[in-house]
């Protein structure tokens, strides 16, 4: 088994700030794209562990998790495979974070990605990736929100 066939599990964070969403930016290949913050779950560390880890290795910053939006799987087309794997798990977490706000700048501290906001509504334009993510996240986030109004509603009657 080549490492094109591995499956990744991976953990990821979804930080927004006045309408804008941090996200990753490779740099060290020859066509970037974009991703949410986050990485690999290793050995005996659960989801909630690794996107706080990564955030702290990838941007300097700790964390607080919101809660979770959802997994999604995702198998990479033809051509458009990681350069470590072309089928991962992804457990996304909304996170927040008072030294990640799109004010202040993000310390650059791992050489393969750059670290930077995007408006959310460029997310339909730009290489983001894995690309099912541009329509669920807006998904996750509105059908949570109607879901947090009702329960909180339901927990004042």
């Amino acid at each position: 088994m080549n490492n094109q066939d591995k499956i990744h599990t991976l953990a990821r964070a979804v930080i927004i700030d006045n309408e804008h969403l941090l996200v990753c930016k490779t740099l060290d290949l020859p066509q970037a794209f974009y991703f949410l913050p986050g990485g690999h779950i290793e050995h005996d560390e659960s989801a909630e562990q690794t996107v706080l880890r990564e955030l702290q290795e990838e941007a300097g910053a700790t964390c607080t998790l919101k809660r979770f939006l959802g997994c999604l799987e995702y198998r990479f087309e033809p051509g458009h495979s990681s350069i470590c794997h072309n089928h991962e798990y992804n457990f996304i977490f909304e996170a927040e974070s008072p030294q990640l706000k799109q004010t202040i700048p993000i310390p650059r501290l791992e050489d393969h990605i750059g670290l930077l906001w995007i408006p959310l509504t460029d997310m339909t334009t730009i290489d983001f990736r894995p690309e099912p993510l541009r329509t669920l996240l807006p998904q996750w986030l509105r059908t949570l929100e109607t879901s947090d109004t009702f329960k909180s509603v339901m927990e004042k009657s």
